[in-house]
């Protein structure tokens, strides 16, 4: 698959999507959109493994994944599907933000078929809010809000 296909735009428009970047301006989306990565994935590939550090995020340009929880019941361990993600969807990001508490994947996620996906290292996020303030106070604000709307 040609990694030339996601436009600008195209990213900008995925990353408007995901709720904890609505509120970064024009200026923060459009630096954003630079520094996630197209990566492609076959069908049948593994995106992310549970049990791994949670170290990037990915956003669904297109493509479905299967996400997988292995379980221990009986001492058997045992897969079972949990969800399926489609395009606009992300792995590793949540209503509030980056990644598990634990910072552990909690699921396996398998593409269903083949997909392409924009990939961005949480290291690379954390020096860009550093560089800007304002991501760096919209991120804690918005990480705030919805934790206590859950709690």
């Amino acid at each position: 698959m040609d990694t030339n296909i996601v436009t600008v735009e195209a990213k900008i428009a995925l990353i408007r999507k995901q709720a904890c970047f609505r509120l970064l301006n024009d200026q923060e989306v459009m630096m954003l959109a630079d520094l996630f990565t197209v990566k492609t994935y076959p069908a049948g590939k593994v995106i992310v493994t549970q049990g791994d550090h949670v170290d990037s995020v990915f956003l669904i340009v297109s493509g479905d994944a299967d996400v997988v929880v292995t379980e221990l019941v009986d001492g058997q361990r045992r897969e079972k599907n949990v969800a399926t993600l489609h395009p606009n969807q992300a792995i590793g990001l949540s209503e509030t933000g980056f990644y598990s508490l634990s910072g552990v994947r909690t699921a396996t996620v398998i593409a269903k078929n083949d997909m392409v996906l924009l990939h961005l290292r949480v290291a690379v996020f954390h020096g860009f809010a550093l560089a800007h303030a304002h991501v760096a106070e919209v991120m804690r604000e918005f990480s705030g809000s919805r934790m206590q709307a859950t709690s």
